[in-house]
């Protein structure tokens, strides 16, 4: 029996997002400053970090169909779910755009810093999330290009789900044919094909929770997809796909609070962390390099991040959220 909150959220997937932020936090922290934490161990533990972005696609595939089921979203609802996603995502996303802006020209006129060029064309470009399709430039944050990655998927599963929910068992088989070959056929990661079978993890997960499949069909599915990512993206995403799966169906009605507190900032967590975080503890390397102070340049870091982040959930992304929310599609 699945455990949900009022609200008809499931209480551990708002951890598992905040598990994945910190996780993500803590890798570009250790690695972005190269060879400041030169601890073997530190680094072999926070490698694994980097692989929170898988657990996010994961999540994505549970709650993005969940909405839309039980909406009961039909194509004629497709203009209102655009905006919906993009009342939701958005304004996180051109704050930390600004920022990001504001800190590289920070960067290139008080410190002289080289190789730091940004163009209007650059940066109009980060507005359709449209920078993979120009070779030329390159996001302005580190962790944009997954926000690009979601953007698609958003797209794909607003479509492809009707497959599910008007082609009855017909309609599912090719909606699992799409998803699991595409990776073979797109291989180009900056796009959504190559994961296409991660996300596929979450949904039919998601489908199995709706009672549109059968435990069998969940089983195999799940088993398909997890052979996919293993052979496309590899055995640590295929192990985060199956463990993350396997968290919501058994632990669903765990709910930590701390962990439901970096849930709620997440997002925000996940833009702000390359910009603040990631900034501050290249500064102050420089000044404190011996071993007993890096563990509280990183702990100073991660306190900046936590502290705007929160700020940024208050003020920018609680609101938009509210408001999305309010969007229904009837």
């Amino acid at each position: 029996m699945i455990s949900l909150h009022k609200d008809g959220q499931i209480p551990i997937i708002n951890n598992l997002r905040g598990i994945a932020a910190l996780s993500v936090c803590l890798f570009h922290f250790i690695y972005s400053t190269i060879n400041y934490v030169k601890d073997q161990l530190v680094l072999d533990i926070v490698y694994y970090g980097q692989f929170g972005v898988a657990l996010f696609f994961v999540i994505s595939g549970i709650v993005i169909p969940l909405s839309l089921i039980r909406s009961d979203y039909t194509w004629k609802n497709w203009p209102r779910f655009f905006i919906k996603r993009v009342v939701r995502i958005e304004p996180p996303y051109l704050v930390a755009l600004a920022l990001a802006i504001v800190i590289l020209l920070g960067r290139k006129l008080i410190l002289n810093a080289p190789n730091v060029d940004i163009s209007a064309t650059q940066v109009a470009l980060h507005l359709g999330y449209l920078i993979p399709f120009f070779e030329k430039y390159s996001w302005l944050n580190s962790v944009f290009w997954t926000l690009a990655i979601e953007f698609q998927y958003y797209l794909a599963i607003s479509l492809l789900i009707l497959l599910v929910t008007k082609g009855k068992n017909f309609g599912r088989l090719a909606f699992y044919i799409i998803m699991l070959m595409a990776p073979f056929y797109f291989t180009d990661t900056n796009f959504f094909p190559p994961y296409s079978a991660l996300f596929l993890m979450g949904i039919c997960w998601s489908f199995y929770y709706l009672e549109k499949i059968r435990t069998t069909e969940f089983l195999i599915v799940l088993f398909l997809a997890s052979l996919v990512v293993y052979f496309k993206l590899g055995r640590l995403e295929a192990v985060i796909g199956v463990l993350a799966v396997l968290v919501v169906q058994f632990l669903n009605s765990y709910s930590s609070k701390t962990l439901n507190f970096f849930g709620n900032i997440s997002y925000s967590l996940y833009l702000l962390h390359p910009l603040v975080g990631a900034t501050i503890i290249n500064i102050l390397s420089h000044s404190f390099f011996l071993s007993w102070q890096k563990p509280f340049v990183i702990l100073i870091g991660l306190l900046a991040t936590i502290i705007s982040s929160y700020i940024m959930y208050i003020f920018i992304e609680k609101p938009t959220q509210l408001l999305s929310k309010r969007l229904t599609y009837k």
